[in-house]
């Protein structure tokens, strides 16, 4: 999440761009190009050609972006979610925003091989996501989930890239004149199998 534009009356926020767009045509063609060169060297090129591909539509169908336009002259709050294929703009009163959270969880992924070893371990990454909660109980949300880079060091992990995230939230909650919470993750090796759960 950026501030795109801020005045005394007026910020606008956006998260995300056509990264997603790009990563996905990067697949598709990978996989084009891998089909048409490997053809001949495997039966099964071609099927996993078509399954890179398949992700790669995947990916360019549902990258998505997000801008919030708060207006306090008009009391307004303008919320848009853009993909490729289709999108939607919501517009609500400000007076019904109720706070900002930022959401710190902690979530099992599969780190790549490397080194000497062969196989993916599960480690545990740091997952945030801030959200605007209103009165009504409808949560948006402000950005995608992000992971931090995580160090551990003996048992202590140590985590960076969620400041920015916290700092950015708590000064959309500033602008609007509400609260701001950071729910901070559980301790390490508690509610390790989900992510957070925001509606969009």
């Amino acid at each position: 999440m950026k501030i795109v534009s801020q005045s005394p009356d007026e910020m606008v926020l956006q998260e995300g761009d056509a990264s997603g767009i790009a990563i996905g045509i990067a697949f598709a063609v990978a996989g084009v190009l891998g089909g048409y060169f490997l053809r001949a060297s495997s039966p099964y090129a071609i099927w996993i050609a078509l399954a890179v591909v398949a992700v790669g539509a995947g990916v360019i169908c549902f990258a998505s972006s997000i801008t919030v336009d708060a207006n306090k002259t008009k009391g307004q709050l303008w919320y848009r979610k853009k993909r490729l294929i289709g999108g939607q703009t919501t517009t609500y009163a400000i007076a019904d925003v109720l706070r900002i959270e930022t959401r710190k969880q902690w979530r099992m992924e599969n780190t790549p091989p490397s080194g000497n070893r062969q196989v993916s371990l599960p480690q545990q990454v740091l997952v945030a996501q801030s959200v605007i909660v209103f009165k009504s109980g409808k949560e948006l949300a402000l950005d995608h989930q992000k992971t931090s880079s995580s160090v551990s060091v003996g048992s202590a992990v140590l985590m960076s890239g969620q400041g920015a995230e916290t700092a950015m939230a708590n000064r959309v909650a500033e602008f609007l004149g509400v609260p701001f919470q950071e729910i901070a993750p559980p301790n390490i090796g508690m509610n390790m199998g989900g992510g957070i759960g925001i509606q969009y």
